[in-house]
């Protein structure tokens, strides 16, 4: 019986130290995507000017017609003009 608490204790610490070296890699690998993904979206925003073809996050595809400030006027295929935040947009199709 002495053995088998020796076994649980053995098999419960190497148990946390499994889980909490997982937990490190996720957070690294985390914060790294966070990073490249934040530098992408700053790129886009900045970049953003009249006559681009953008897409939002919904999927809806539109022209950019112009920029006044946090506002983006995007025309879509029906004609229609959108007053949207230029952060709802995720791709600038080039």
């Amino acid at each position: 019986m002495a053995d088998f608490g020796a076994n649980v204790l053995a098999s419960s610490v190497a148990l946390i130290i499994l889980l909490a070296v997982m937990g490190l890699v996720y957070y690294f690998w985390s914060k790294a995507n966070i990073k490249k993904k934040s530098k992408y979206f700053e790129q886009i925003h900045t970049e953003l000017a009249p006559g681009q073809e953008v897409m939002f996050a919904g999927g809806i595809f539109g022209t950019v017609k112009s920029v006044n400030g946090d506002k983006v006027e995007i025309k879509v295929r029906s004609g229609a003009i959108l007053d949207v935040s230029r952060y709802a947009i995720q791709e600038i199709s080039k």
